[in-house]
């Protein structure tokens, strides 16, 4: 009997995340050339971040081994401020930052660091690295630059690197609470109780259009977020005179400018890390299914795409053609996001969940398990950098949320 394409699809993803590893750790790709042109070989911290919540659910002993390593050599060249790179080539000792620096591989490896340590209880590996998790953790509290308990970053500087966000970012800020979160359940850091709960109050507060009409002006909430920092009303007014309503988080605030698509990742993770209650959550998952965000494939990066002559299209997005509309960051389909996509389901709606952890893996599945990094958001045409680990590792881990 021929077995499950869910099924195959874990055992692939399982067989290729061991295919991407070197004696370094886990590599984004070891797909072919135009893998190893584009760096993609080294190791990243955001991917090895990602990777990590697949592998960790895997159980599987080599994979781990991997991961442990990755972590390791990472963190061997953390900056004196704290930063981990955006990737490195340990055999090379070559180092990228990136320009403006990228802020969410910093707060992957703090995340992975912990699940890390929470799963196989490495007491010894947990103390030999702590001190640099902690600098690691300083040097994202100096990323708030105006004191409003969330991060703020520069132009391009996260996993959409060749698109418009600056500012005060949607991703980052769930990644930021995520780590918050995690740092007082792993390790029992009472004493960022009251920065979690900042960080909520204000993520809610900013991100979330409020204004329900034309004519209603009671849209900015009495809270400390708004009663603490002077320059939140502006904002606020600012983003609801824009914009009556969305039901859906806006993608970045930053100096009279916003995001008025939806960013999907972000709000995936505001679902599932619990940013988003109850109503919010409903509002975005219904908006992403009536919006076909999740077809033909899980899922669409942005929704709608940004076209050429808009205001929000800039020049370096046709930077290898790759952010046209519907493709690579502007609205192309990502099966890393799907991934978390279907980790939301399965807390939302199991049965919706395996209907589209199946597409996950047919998707995954195409030209012989070719685990493409991206696929044209209207045609599904495969494209980008092939066999990539974050898609294994993001598949590994919706499985794992479901089975």
């Amino acid at each position: 009997m021929e077995k499950n394409i869910i099924e195959t699809a874990y055992e692939e993803s399982i067989a290729q995340l061991l295919k991407n590893s070197t004696e370094y750790g886990l590599a984004a790709s070891l797909a072919n050339h135009e893998g190893t042109k584009k760096n993609y070989s080294a190791l990243y911290s955001r991917d090895v971040g990602v990777c990590s919540l697949g592998i960790l659910a895997s159980d599987d002993k080599e994979l781990i081994k991997i991961l442990k390593k990755s972590l390791q050599n990472l963190a061997s060249f953390q900056s004196p401020l704290g930063q981990i790179p955006f990737y490195v080539k340990p055999e090379k000792k070559e180092v990228q930052w990136r320009q403006t620096g990228s802020i969410d591989g910093t707060i992957w490896w703090c995340i992975a660091f912990l699940k890390y340590y929470k799963h196989a209880a490495d007491h010894e590996f947990y103390h030999r690295y702590k001190e640099n998790l902690e600098r690691a953790f300083t040097w994202l509290l100096y990323q708030d630059t105006n004191n409003d308990s969330l991060l703020e970053q520069g132009e391009a500087a996260d996993w959409a690197d060749e698109m418009p966000r600056q500012g005060t970012v949607l991703y980052a800020n769930t990644l930021w609470y995520w780590l918050v979160k995690l740092r007082i359940e792993i390790e029992g850091k009472k004493e960022y109780n009251t920065l979690l709960i900042q960080i909520y109050e204000a993520f809610n507060s900013l991100f979330w259009i409020r204004k329900g009409t034309s004519s209603n002006f009671s849209y900015i909430p009495e809270n400390s977020f708004t009663k603490n920092n002077l320059f939140a009303k502006q904002i606020m007014e600012y983003t609801n005179s824009k914009a009556v309503y969305f039901p859906y988080y806006i993608g970045f605030v930053s100096h009279k400018n916003f995001e008025m698509r939806c960013e999907v990742f972000g709000n995936i993770l505001a679902c599932l890390v619990g940013l988003a209650d109850e109503e919010k959550a409903e509002l975005i998952t219904d908006f992403i299914k009536r919006s076909a965000i999740n077809q033909p494939y899980p899922v669409k990066a942005l929704y709608p795409p940004i076209y050429p002559g808009e205001q929000d299209f800039k020049d370096y997005m046709t930077k290898g053609r790759q952010n046209y509309p519907w493709q690579y960051h502007n609205g192309g389909i990502w099966p890393c996001i799907g991934g978390f996509w279907v980790q939301w389901l399965a807390r939302y709606d199991k049965n919706l969940a395996t209907k589209e952890l199946e597409k996950l893996a047919q998707v995954n599945k195409i030209n012989d398990w070719e685990f493409n990094e991206f696929f044209h958001g209207e045609y599904g045409t495969p494209m980008g950098v092939m066999h990539q680990s974050w898609n294994m590792g993001m598949y590994i881990a919706a499985y794992k949320e479901i089975y």
